[in-house]
């Protein structure tokens, strides 16, 4: 069977002080944290990712649309440039230069987008305040945890140049710090990620999506690959126990394999000695561009066209920190300006392009490529309690522990924050 991808759209440590705007991917051969950061996603040796299990949305969403998923309104999906959105959401633009208004957003506030009623994925808030208050004082700088390399830290790497109001100081890392010492106030990882470590976290929240990633495996045709089935007995680039070990197990259930059905190798580069590689960006474009257009194959959706799989790359934070007057406003003013910053991105990528070019430690050129696989919505996607439900049978049975309940996964996701931060 042969699935081609198509119909795809494009879209540290490092400390950023307050700066003008100007305008994100993985570096080269990075293993580690992100898609593992404390997290085998984020941190060393280890990417973290999610997963869409089952049939997803064909395509590319269209100009600033989130993907709508069974049980649950598509939450603060921004509309097209200009429009205001519904049910009460806030008006392209957000609130006017310096004004504050009840839940307040100040210069540069939420952009065009808004919520509909209803939380993600059928999720309530777990425990949030409402609104944020207004937005009088300053904000304080703050600390995100996270790959550092990633591609999908776009919207923070540009919210960090200015958009929003202080310094934002990204370290590497992943959801795990949220429970170390000298914890970061927010952080980012894979939907994979956000499972393992709500195991023994339970008080761990998924509260925006920062970024939607659109895997792909490649293969050499001249290893005797020209169908899914192929990859039987082939060496297949990948890491275990994340976001791009979940894809290639949904890509290979296709035509009944398994990931024991592949021998494992190890992250994919331009020099890569695997036959195929299901990876991240940017490490999928260098492996691609490594290999002869007439040699490479590609396998990213079903017969049907649907994707297989999307990363869900989220932003975390706990719940306790969520129930801190402060620190919650902190929260919601940043996430304010991560809608804004996604926003900027759908329009013109190229401004954030001169941000990511030294984190991630790849070209102008390799980042345009892998941003056809990336998708900035600007939202917490409405299937996100969808996708948890659907990766947490693989996740548990890896782990070797019982899978939990919906009702059991769904205090993980709580919509409050993004509802605040599109308030009027």
């Amino acid at each position: 069977m042969k699935s081609k991808f198509g119909g795809l759209i494009p879209p540290g440590t490092v400390s950023f002080a307050c700066c003008a705007v100007v305008a994100c991917a993985a570096a080269c051969g990075s293993t580690g944290a992100d898609h593992a950061g404390s997290d085998p996603q984020q941190s060393a040796g280890g990417m973290a990712g999610s997963s869409r299990a089952g049939a997803g949305t064909g395509g590319a969403l269209p100009s600033g649309g989130a993907p709508s998923g069974s049980g649950g309104a598509t939450l603060g999906g921004a509309g097209s440039s200009g429009s205001s959105n519904s049910s009460g959401g806030a008006s392209a633009g957000g609130a006017s230069a310096g004004g504050a208004s009840a839940g307040g957003a100040s210069a540069g506030g939420a952009s065009a987008g808004g919520a509909s009623a209803g939380g993600a994925g059928g999720a309530t808030n777990a425990g949030g305040a409402g609104k944020a208050g207004a937005d009088t004082g300053p904000y304080p700088d703050i600390t995100l945890a996270g790959l550092t390399t990633a591609v999908e830290l776009a919207p923070v790497r540009l919210a960090a140049g200015g958009i929003y109001p202080a310094k934002v100081t990204v370290t590497s890392g992943g959801v795990d710090a949220l429970f170390g010492s000298n914890p970061p106030l927010v952080a980012t990882n894979a939907e994979t990620q956000a499972l393992r470590s709500s195991v023994q976290h339970g008080n761990l929240r998924i509260i925006f999506t920062v970024c939607e990633g659109l895997y792909r495996i490649v293969a050499k045709k001249s290893a005797g690959i020209t169908t899914l089935a192929d990859l039987k007995g082939k060496t297949v680039d990948y890491s275990g126990g994340t976001s791009s070990a979940y894809f290639l197990h949904q890509m290979l259930g296709l035509v009944n394999l398994s990931e024991s059905d592949v021998k494992t190798g190890s992250a994919p580069s331009a020099n890569s000695g695997g036959q195929a590689a299901a990876f991240w960006e940017p490490n999928m474009q260098q492996y691609a561009a490594a290999i002869m257009d007439a040699d490479r194959i590609e396998f990213q959706k079903d017969d049907q066209g649907h994707e297989v799989y999307r990363e869900l790359f989220d932003l975390h934070a706990t719940a306790e920190s969520l129930a801190d007057p402060v620190k919650r406003r902190t929260i919601v003013r940043f996430v304010r300006s991560l809608i804004t910053a996604s926003e900027q991105i759908r329009t013109d990528p190229n401004v954030v392009y001169p941000l990511l070019t030294g984190p991630t430690g790849v070209s102008q050129a390799v980042l345009e490529q892998s941003f056809k696989y990336e998708r900035y919505a600007g939202t917490l996607v409405s299937d996100a309690l969808d996708q948890l439900v659907a990766e947490e049978v693989w996740h548990a049975k890896v782990n070797n522990r019982t899978a939990r309940s919906r009702a059991e996964l769904a205090p993980l996701i709580d919509d409050s924050v993004v509802r605040d931060a599109l308030a009027p």
